[in-house]
C-alpha cells in the first residue's frame, strides 16, 4: 500500500498470510530475547529497532566494530603478544595471566596461539633471575 505522500505503508495486519503472522513472531521473540539479556548501555544503541536482525547487526557494529576493524584487532594482539615482557617487580602469576588473556582473545579472534607458542613466549620473556629455573625446565622436560 501506498499513502498520499508516495510512502509505502505497512501491510495491515488483518490481511497478513500465515508465514507472515509466523516471522513475526519469531522477530518478536528474537527481538525480546536481545533485548533482555544486554545490559542498560547496550539497550540504549537498540531501543528503537523494529526487527531482531537490525538490533543484532546495531550490537555486532558496537561491539566488534568495522570490518577494518575486526581485521586490524588479530595483528594488534600478536603486536601486544610479541611486545609482552614480565617486569622485574611482576608476580609471576599476574604475568601468566596476561598471557592467558591475549591467547584467550586470540582464539576468540579465529587465530588461536598454540601451546608450544605461549611456552616459549613464557619461557623468553622471564627476567634474568629465573634463568636457573628455565635451564633446569629445558633439562627435565621437553618443553615442544
Amino acid at each position: 500500500m501506498i499513502d498520499q505522500d508516495g510512502d509505502s505503508l505497512p501491510k495491515p495486519e488483518t490481511d497478513w498470510t500465515t508465514d507472515e503472522v509466523q516471522n513475526s513472531n519469531y522477530n518478536s521473540k528474537a527481538l525480546n530475547a536481545i533485548f533482555t539479556t544486554v545490559d542498560m548501555n547496550m539497550f540504549s544503541f537498540i531501543t528503537n529497532c523494529t526487527s531482531a536482525k537490525n538490533a543484532w547487526d546495531t550490537l555486532q557494529r558496537h561491539c566488534e566494530g568495522s570490518e577494518s576493524v575486526r581485521q586490524t584487532r588479530p595483528r594488534m594482539l600478536t603486536s601486544k603478544f610479541e611486545m609482552m615482557r614480565m617486569e622485574e617487580s611482576e608476580n609471576i602469576l599476574d604475568y601468566d595471566r596476561g598471557l592467558w588473556e591475549i591467547a584467550n582473545e586470540a582464539f576468540s579472534l579465529g587465530d588461536p596461539i598454540s601451546n608450544e607458542r605461549l611456552l616459549s613466549k613464557f619461557l623468553r620473556s622471564l627476567p634474568e633471575r629465573f634463568n636457573i629455573k628455565i635451564c633446569a625446565i629445558d633439562e627435565a622436560k621437553d618443553t615442544t
